[in-house]
């Protein structure tokens, strides 16, 4: 039996994830649960997304958070939770405030050898859509921050906060995941943080690395693209890969929308 993929088309929606408090501070977030307006935008904006899609997070709590309160399932948490009431959403808020440290080293794990395709072992989670990793700079405000550092760092792609990683690092393994989620059909959602949808938006349109910081992603918006996925070789025809090349891994995707609100 072949192992290539079905012809058909992948849909691929890229959700910001809701505010958190060290957001609207500045300050570079610790993995903070989604603050109560952040909630309550989600909430409301439920239903705008397919009912019927692959859901994917980093695992982190302010992913795990947002596609729960958009009513969106399997997102890497146990599914008796996702009751679509506002009690069962703040009831995962206040669980998510337990047990997001721990989630968040699952998935630190699972990005070091955890799966066969580098992604998350559990349903739903995919370490490759974790946030920029910004190391010793975690929790700190950027006026803690020394201003020709930042400077090199917003200047510089190959420059990694103490600990962290580089825009290039990012740009590598959102690469990597889009050569994968780009070979199997249907729709996805993907609740992740603007930095992973600036990096999906530099690799399919071939911009350069110094336009990262050039695209503001808000919270709760969704990024939009398609891909056509080749049928699977008749006889005598050479195995089809419904994957991107290596050397080109955001190739044949293309841009819907960008960054809409939801």
């Amino acid at each position: 039996m072949s192992s290539a993929p079905a012809a058909g088309v992948v849909r691929l929606a890229l959700v910001s994830a809701a505010p958190t408090q060290a957001l609207r501070e500045a300050r570079f977030p610790v993995d903070e649960d989604v603050d109560a307006d952040g909630l309550r935008r989600a909430a409301a904006a439920a239903g705008a997304l397919p009912a019927r899609a692959r859901v994917l997070t980093d695992g982190s709590a302010r992913a795990r958070q947002t596609a729960r309160a958009l009513g969106l399932r399997h997102a890497g948490a146990n599914t008796n939770a996702d009751t679509n009431t506002n009690a069962d959403t703040n009831a995962d808020t206040n669980a998510d405030a337990d047990t997001h440290t721990n989630a968040d080293t699952h998935t630190r794990a699972d990005a070091d050898g955890g799966g066969a395709d580098g992604g998350g072992a559990d349903e739903g989670v995919e370490a490759a859509l974790r946030d920029l990793d910004v190391g010793a700079w975690r929790g700190r405000g950027l006026d803690e921050i020394p201003l020709g550092e930042l400077r090199r760092w917003h200047e510089d792609p190959m420059m990694a906060p103490p600990g962290g990683e580089s825009r290039a690092d990012l740009l590598d393994r959102v690469g990597g995941w889009l050569a994968r989620v780009g070979g199997r059909p249907g729709p996805v959602v993907a609740v992740t943080h603007p930095a992973v949808v600036r990096a999906v938006l530099l690799l399919v349109l071939r911009c350069p690395p110094e336009v990262f910081w050039r695209i503001d992603v808000a919270p709760l918006t969704a990024t939009l693209l398609h891909r056509r996925v080749p049928p699977a070789p008749g006889a005598g025809q050479a195995p089809a890969d419904g994957h991107a090349p290596a050397d080109d891994p955001a190739a044949g995707w293309t841009l819907t929308h960008a960054c809409r609100p939801l």
